[in-house]
């Protein structure tokens, strides 16, 4: 995430189940249509995002409690190894489907590429049965995220290391194009197409299981994008991860304050898509989240 964005959290909150909704955005998948034979829909996804680990059983009570089982993305500390997951992660996942997230945009100058292919390895080996989805890269468009280049190796190496595993990957691209001049952050940071153009290796855009989008309206002026405007991004997409078909959703992707009133809800909008089974057939999903973050 930015720098100065607000980081969406899943630990100390006083009412641990309204605190988790509060974080709760549903990805509705939708069968892609293609000339050859489709898969059933796979059940919807309900997303939450923890960073810290310190108050396990807070966060297990809070999903315990939750409607249906979430799929909780883990923001690992770059500082830290991988067995300092292993026991909260295991314990998570007998009650939430896990997303590891290897490398944080706002941790993506603090880590070289190859102590990055290293800490990828150790943390597939130590946590891979515990985890359902790797992270590769993430909002790794972002203009504080460092060299393009370097970002770039930092993707081909864990793409290679979670392919190799026979696991899931995920890439997460920070838009930037709802507003002019890239939300003003200007031309030299790229939008997520472009990055992808000119960055991401053929062979792992045609096999990430997942691609996500995350959007923070207070770094882009506030703007919030109509639909005509996601789905026009959608199809820009659709050129380079072929088979998509998205349906715009809403979801409320920040947490609940203490003195928020838990039936208010912020603005987000999710596009879910049905994902790439493993099998010589392409499919993936492709997530829009639009974070309606505050500065910190």
């Amino acid at each position: 995430m930015p720098p100065d964005s607000q980081r969406v959290v899943g630990v100390a909150v006083k009412a641990a189940a309204v605190g988790l909704c509060g974080l709760l955005v549903s990805i509705s998948p939708v069968t892609t249509t293609s000339a050859v034979a489709t898969t059933p829909s796979a059940p919807p996804l309900y997303g939450v995002t923890v960073d810290n680990v310190g108050n396990m059983q807070a966060v297990l009570a809070s999903e315990r409690a939750l409607p249906e089982r979430p799929m909780t993305r883990v923001y690992f500390n770059v500082t830290e190894p991988a067995s300092y997951y292993t026991s909260p992660v295991s314990r998570l996942h007998a009650v939430s489907g896990v997303m590891g997230e290897l490398l944080d945009s706002s941790d993506a100058t603090r880590i070289t590429t190859s102590a990055f292919q290293s800490r990828v390895e150790s943390y597939l080996s130590d946590l891979g049965s515990s985890v359902d989805i790797w992270e590769i890269g993430n909002e790794v468009n972002g203009d504080w995220t460092g060299p393009y280049a370097t970002g770039a190796e930092k993707i081909d190496e864990a793409y290679n290391d979670v392919e190799a595993a026979g696991a899931d990957s995920a890439l997460t691209l920070y838009a930037n194009e709802f507003a002019p001049n890239n939300c003003g952050d200007g031309t030299a940071e790229l939008t997520p197409v472009q990055f992808s153009e000119q960055y991401v290796p053929a062979v792992v855009r045609d096999g990430l299981t997942y691609v996500f989008e995350s959007y923070y309206p207070t770094q882009c002026h506030n703007t919030y994008p109509t639909s005509a405007q996601v789905s026009a991004e959608m199809q820009r997409l659709h050129s380079l991860l072929s088979q998509l078909l998205a349906r715009l959703r809403r979801g409320r992707p920040t947490p609940a304050r203490e003195d928020q009133d838990a039936g208010q809800s912020r603005e987000g909008h999710v596009v879910g898509l049905q994902p790439r089974p493993r099998t010589p057939v392409l499919r993936r999903r492709l997530l829009l989240v639009v974070r309606a973050g505050r500065r910190l």
